[in-house]
Protein backbone atom coordinates (compact mmCIF):
# COMPACT_ATOMS: atom_id res chain seq x y z
CA UNK A 1 0.00 0.00 0.00
CA UNK A 2 2.35 2.04 0.91
CA UNK A 3 4.75 1.46 -2.67
CA UNK A 4 1.23 2.45 -4.43
CA UNK A 5 1.03 5.89 -2.62
CA UNK A 6 4.74 6.48 -3.18
CA UNK A 7 4.60 5.26 -7.17
CA UNK A 8 1.64 7.80 -7.77
CA UNK A 9 2.89 10.84 -5.75
CA UNK A 10 5.71 10.21 -7.79
CA UNK A 11 3.47 10.30 -11.05
CA UNK A 12 2.22 13.30 -9.69
CA UNK A 13 4.95 15.44 -9.06
CA UNK A 14 6.48 14.04 -12.89
CA UNK A 15 3.08 15.38 -14.54
CA UNK A 16 3.49 18.56 -12.46
CA UNK A 17 6.97 19.05 -13.17
CA UNK A 18 6.33 18.80 -16.87
CA UNK A 19 3.21 20.60 -17.31
CA UNK A 20 5.08 24.01 -15.67
CA UNK A 21 8.33 23.37 -17.46
CA UNK A 22 6.14 23.65 -20.52
CA UNK A 23 4.12 26.28 -19.86
CA UNK A 24 6.87 28.62 -19.00
CA UNK A 25 7.00 31.60 -20.80
CA UNK A 26 9.62 31.62 -23.18
CA UNK A 27 11.21 34.70 -24.73
CA UNK A 28 12.07 33.77 -28.41
CA UNK A 29 15.14 34.02 -29.89
CA UNK A 30 15.81 36.69 -33.05
CA UNK A 31 18.44 37.73 -34.93
CA UNK A 32 19.27 41.47 -34.47
CA UNK A 33 21.17 41.54 -37.64
CA UNK A 34 19.10 39.76 -40.94
CA UNK A 35 21.13 39.21 -43.52
CA UNK A 36 20.27 39.66 -47.09
CA UNK A 37 21.58 40.74 -50.33
CA UNK A 38 18.57 41.88 -51.20
CA UNK A 39 17.92 45.62 -50.66
CA UNK A 40 14.72 47.27 -49.90
CA UNK A 41 13.44 51.39 -50.29
CA UNK A 42 10.07 52.73 -48.55
CA UNK A 43 7.71 51.06 -51.57
CA UNK A 44 9.05 47.52 -50.81
CA UNK A 45 7.31 48.09 -47.22
CA UNK A 46 4.21 50.00 -48.38
CA UNK A 47 3.78 46.79 -50.46
CA UNK A 48 3.59 45.08 -47.38
CA UNK A 49 0.66 46.79 -45.45
CA UNK A 50 2.68 49.52 -43.86
CA UNK A 51 1.17 52.47 -43.72
CA UNK A 52 3.50 56.00 -43.77
CA UNK A 53 2.80 58.89 -42.35
CA UNK A 54 5.76 60.98 -42.05
CA UNK A 55 9.24 61.50 -43.83
CA UNK A 56 12.37 62.59 -41.71
CA UNK A 57 15.02 65.00 -42.89
CA UNK A 58 18.17 62.69 -42.69
CA UNK A 59 20.69 65.21 -43.03
CA UNK A 60 22.11 64.51 -39.87
CA UNK A 61 21.79 60.97 -39.44
CA UNK A 62 25.33 59.34 -40.75
CA UNK A 63 25.30 57.71 -44.06
CA UNK A 64 21.69 57.24 -43.88
CA UNK A 65 19.36 57.88 -47.11
CA UNK A 66 16.05 57.44 -46.32
CA UNK A 67 13.92 57.58 -42.72
CA UNK A 68 10.22 57.25 -42.37
CA UNK A 69 7.44 56.68 -39.86
CA UNK A 70 4.66 54.91 -40.47
CA UNK A 71 2.46 52.57 -38.85
CA UNK A 72 2.17 48.48 -39.51
CA UNK A 73 -0.26 45.82 -37.99
CA UNK A 74 -1.37 49.34 -35.83
CA UNK A 75 1.48 49.03 -34.20
CA UNK A 76 4.65 52.59 -34.78
CA UNK A 77 7.45 51.61 -36.98
CA UNK A 78 10.44 53.63 -38.06
CA UNK A 79 12.33 52.87 -41.12
CA UNK A 80 15.98 54.19 -41.96
CA UNK A 81 17.23 53.41 -45.08
CA UNK A 82 21.11 53.03 -45.98
CA UNK A 83 22.69 52.89 -49.43
CA UNK A 84 23.94 48.74 -48.43
CA UNK A 85 23.45 46.50 -44.79
CA UNK A 86 27.13 47.75 -44.25
CA UNK A 87 25.93 51.20 -43.80
CA UNK A 88 23.32 50.26 -42.05
CA UNK A 89 25.01 47.97 -39.45
CA UNK A 90 28.24 50.45 -39.19
CA UNK A 91 25.83 53.63 -39.11
CA UNK A 92 22.91 52.49 -38.12
CA UNK A 93 23.06 50.50 -35.15
CA UNK A 94 24.45 53.10 -32.50
CA UNK A 95 21.80 55.72 -33.36
CA UNK A 96 19.15 52.66 -32.96
CA UNK A 97 20.42 51.41 -29.76
CA UNK A 98 20.48 55.08 -28.54
CA UNK A 99 16.20 55.03 -28.86
CA UNK A 100 14.93 52.01 -27.95
CA UNK A 101 14.81 49.33 -25.11
CA UNK A 102 14.57 49.92 -21.63
CA UNK A 103 17.56 52.63 -21.30
CA UNK A 104 16.85 54.81 -24.52
CA UNK A 105 17.36 58.15 -24.04
CA UNK A 106 13.84 59.55 -25.07
CA UNK A 107 14.70 63.48 -24.59
CA UNK A 108 17.31 66.08 -23.73
CA UNK A 109 21.10 66.15 -24.78
CA UNK A 110 21.76 62.68 -25.07
CA UNK A 111 19.96 62.23 -28.47
CA UNK A 112 21.93 61.35 -31.22
CA UNK A 113 19.70 62.11 -33.75
CA UNK A 114 16.74 64.91 -32.69
CA UNK A 115 14.86 64.60 -36.18
CA UNK A 116 11.76 63.15 -34.96
CA UNK A 117 12.57 62.54 -31.05
CA UNK A 118 9.09 63.42 -29.99
CA UNK A 119 7.73 60.43 -32.01
CA UNK A 120 10.08 57.94 -30.54
CA UNK A 121 8.49 58.36 -27.15
CA UNK A 122 5.36 57.72 -25.38
CA UNK A 123 3.80 58.89 -21.80
CA UNK A 124 3.20 56.06 -19.65
CA UNK A 125 1.06 56.80 -16.55
CA UNK A 126 2.80 56.45 -13.12
CA UNK A 127 2.59 53.50 -11.27
CA UNK A 128 0.33 53.86 -7.84
CA UNK A 129 0.36 57.49 -7.80
CA UNK A 130 -3.38 59.40 -7.77
CA UNK A 131 -1.06 61.91 -9.16
CA UNK A 132 -1.62 63.23 -13.00
CA UNK A 133 1.03 62.71 -15.48
CA UNK A 134 3.16 60.45 -16.89
CA UNK A 135 6.80 59.19 -17.48
CA UNK A 136 8.39 59.35 -20.39
CA UNK A 137 9.31 55.79 -21.64
CA UNK A 138 10.88 54.55 -25.78
CA UNK A 139 8.28 53.90 -27.97
CA UNK A 140 9.90 51.48 -29.68
CA UNK A 141 11.57 48.63 -27.47
CA UNK A 142 13.45 46.96 -29.94
CA UNK A 143 14.80 46.87 -33.62
CA UNK A 144 16.42 44.90 -36.58
CA UNK A 145 18.78 45.73 -39.01
CA UNK A 146 17.08 44.22 -42.28
CA UNK A 147 19.04 44.14 -45.68
CA UNK A 148 19.73 47.97 -46.09
CA UNK A 149 17.42 49.05 -43.10
CA UNK A 150 17.20 49.74 -39.66
CA UNK A 151 13.54 49.36 -38.46
CA UNK A 152 12.50 50.13 -34.85
CA UNK A 153 9.26 48.42 -33.81
CA UNK A 154 6.57 49.59 -31.00
CA UNK A 155 6.39 47.18 -27.93
CA UNK A 156 6.24 47.50 -24.36
CA UNK A 157 8.86 44.36 -24.54
CA UNK A 158 11.85 43.52 -26.40
CA UNK A 159 9.86 40.83 -27.48
CA UNK A 160 7.19 42.10 -28.39
CA UNK A 161 8.59 44.37 -30.30
CA UNK A 162 10.91 41.65 -32.06
CA UNK A 163 7.95 40.23 -33.03
CA UNK A 164 6.54 43.30 -34.97
CA UNK A 165 9.52 43.62 -36.31
CA UNK A 166 9.82 40.06 -38.16
CA UNK A 167 6.03 40.58 -38.97
CA UNK A 168 7.22 43.06 -41.20
CA UNK A 169 10.28 41.53 -42.51
CA UNK A 170 8.14 38.49 -43.32
CA UNK A 171 5.77 40.70 -45.07
CA UNK A 172 8.03 42.56 -46.99
CA UNK A 173 9.37 39.17 -48.20
CA UNK A 174 5.97 37.78 -48.93
CA UNK A 175 5.18 40.59 -51.15
CA UNK A 176 8.41 40.95 -52.83
CA UNK A 177 7.86 37.09 -54.16
CA UNK A 178 4.74 37.64 -55.99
Amino acid sequence: MIMIRVILFSMCISLILSCTSSSVNQEEKFERIVVTEDTYDINSFKSSGLKTNKQYNVEFLPEAIDAWKGVFSKKDIEIRIYISQEDAKNFGIKFAENVTGDDAIVSGEGILWSEGAKDRRKCVPREATSESGCDQKARYGDFIVFGNTVILCEGLTKNESMTVCYNLKNSVIKSLEK
